[in-house]
């Protein structure tokens, strides 16, 4: 069996979606099992609608608009990032290919990650028809940024990353012999304490699982970056840019979005040219 892992960032993910744009001209896409996590989970969903360039557009027209993010919206309901008014544009500029994505999932296994808040586990969610832009809300929803959690089928969850921020053990698991991971940072990069494990312990103080969660958050990601480098009888292959984007988490410009989009296009040519024949 053959996975796709497409990593979170927010706006780096940009670089995700360069990777997979150059799959889809080339028409390469042998997978049988997506994950994808946080804002990697909107770039796989546009692939596997074959929405060409869709998560470049949509992340160019977002940066520069105020309603999607801005102080100004801090004390608003759905936060200082509204994916509230991300999803309606999305779905009024570039609505997804239903029949496609139903098709899709009939066929092939599709999975998007998400954090539960009562007890800070990793969700699997299986998206479908009805709640896919759910799934997705659910993927990328952060604690003192956006709205802080979303509920799906009884479960009060939140961005995936926290849980399971690069699940390639979850596709071992779940049968997988090549595994494919879109990295959102370099291959030489490992995480280290960050000023949103202080909040998010301090908004936590009550629920001890979540504080630890939020405790180790960089321990979490470099565990699955050590997972990566085990001796594995499985093919782990990354995709990962050759240095640091120029495009952070929350801030970028047109500029720097395109030249980490059309980094990631050359990346995922130089896969398909490596390894595309064979895989």
């Amino acid at each position: 069996m053959k996975a796709l892992i497409v990593e979170g960032g927010a706006l780096r993910t940009v670089f995700s979606a360069g990777v997979l744009d150059a799959f889809l001209v080339n028409q390469f896409d042998p997978f049988d099992l997506y994950i994808g996590v946080s804002g990697g989970s909107m770039s796989m969903t546009y692939f596997l609608s074959k929405s060409y360039q869709a998560t470049y557009e949509i992340t160019k027209k977002i940066i520069v608009d105020t309603e999607f993010m801005g102080l100004k919206n801090i004390f608003s309901e759905e936060g200082y990032i509204n994916l509230a008014y991300l999803q309606e544009y999305a779905d009024r500029s570039y609505p997804l290919d239903i029949p496609g994505l139903e098709k899709v999932s009939r066929n092939k296994k599709i999975e998007i990650v998400a954090t539960n808040i009562e007890d800070g586990k990793p969700v699997y969610l299986w998206p479908t028809i009805q709640n896919w832009r759910d799934c997705l809300k659910a993927s990328s929803t952060l604690p003192f940024l956006t709205k802080g959690y979303y509920w799906i089928n009884d479960l009060k969850l939140m961005d995936g990353g926290w849980a399971d921020p690069i699940p390639a053990r979850r596709a071992i698991e779940s049968g997988a012999d090549q595994v494919v991971i879109i990295r959102s940072q370099p291959l030489s990069y490992r995480s280290d304490w960050h000023y949103f494990g202080v909040i998010g312990q301090f908004m936590n103080r009550n629920n001890p699982a979540m504080k630890d969660l939020f405790a180790r958050e960089h321990i979490v990601y470099n565990e699955a970056l050590d997972f990566l480098k085990e001796e594995h009888t499985e093919q782990i292959i990354q995709i990962a840019p050759p240095d640091y984007l120029k495009t952070t988490a929350y801030s970028a410009t047109e500029e720097k979005l395109t030249i980490d989009y059309r980094t990631g296009l050359d990346m995922g040519l130089q896969f398909i040219r490596e390894y595309g024949g064979g895989f």
